[in-house]
């Protein structure tokens, strides 16, 4: 609902009537204010074969990529996993403009035809021990932006597990404990997703230059907040959250990936 607006304080009756006309010309012009569209991506977790891994990437290099790009894909990160967690897992990340884009063919069938996709997935399926697909929704409000143009070398990614009924609330310490403390600490870039298909959870996301960063005091420390703060605002977090939190690192592959991701919207500071 658009924000109340009223008139200014009664002083003559021709300004009340001026206030009152204001009101109404901002109230409307909000109401016809169309709502941005949802930012969607589709992730893929692809766990591959070990001794599969280099046919994989070639089929993602020779066939899919060239695939997507003449069918019209804007861009397409792929990133593997870091240091820890397990080995020879890929995660390719795309742009998913509405779910009508899922109800069209494959890429390569688009690209190509319906026989070279089937040629394709009959390479692929080899190569892939486990796989999962992820649809998530960009959160302005719960996101700090730079919209660098530079794709980070590295990403920390944690995901948390809110309880049932209490996404509201973990979004609210996100916004009104973290961010703040966040952008105190320096931090330039920190995304937030929803999940809306797959498992559900708010996937955090902040990249990094090196692992080095890692050795920093966390960055509530680094805002200068004392440990009361820092265990107050930890207790809110935690009394929202029903699940584990899982974190890790993945790094860029720039070979297996193209173009660049338009701006992202920046969280209103009014």
């Amino acid at each position: 609902m658009p924000r109340r607006i009223t008139g200014p304080q009664l002083v003559t009756l021709i300004v009340v009537a001026a206030g009152i006309g204001l009101a109404g010309l901002v109230t409307f012009s909000r109401a016809q204010t169309p709502t941005p569209p949802a930012i969607r991506i589709q992730v893929t977790v692809t766990q591959l074969r070990a001794e599969m891994l280099t046919t994989w990437e070639d089929l993602q290099k020779n066939e899919m990529i060239p695939a997507q790009k003449k069918a019209g894909l804007p861009w397409r990160h792929t990133l593997a996993n870091g240091a820890s967690g397990q080995s020879f897992t890929r995660i390719t990340v795309v742009p998913l403009a509405n779910y009508a884009q899922l109800d069209m063919p494959g890429f390569i069938q688009r690209a190509v035809s319906a026989e070279a996709n089937a040629n394709y997935n009959a390479k692929l399926r080899p190569t892939i021990e486990s796989q999962r697909v992820l649809i998530q929704t960009f959160q302005v409000n719960e996101s700090i932006v730079s919209n660098s143009s530079t794709p980070p070398a590295l990403l920390f990614a944690q995901v948390f597990h809110p309880a049932a009924g209490k996404g509201g609330d973990f979004a609210a310490s996100l916004t009104e404990d973290y961010l703040p403390a966040y952008k105190k600490a320096g931090v330039k870039d920190y995304w937030v997703y929803n999940t809306n298909q797959g498992e559900p959870g708010t996937l955090l996301i902040r990249p990094i230059a090196n692992y080095a960063e890692l050795d920093k005091p966390g960055l509530l420390v680094q805002a200068g907040l004392t440990q009361d703060q820092q265990t107050k605002i930890g207790a809110r977090r935690n009394a929202t959250l029903g699940g584990p939190t899982e974190s890790q690192v993945y790094r860029f592959i720039p070979e297996l990936s193209y173009g660049t991701p338009p701006p992202l919207p920046q969280r209103s500071t009014n």
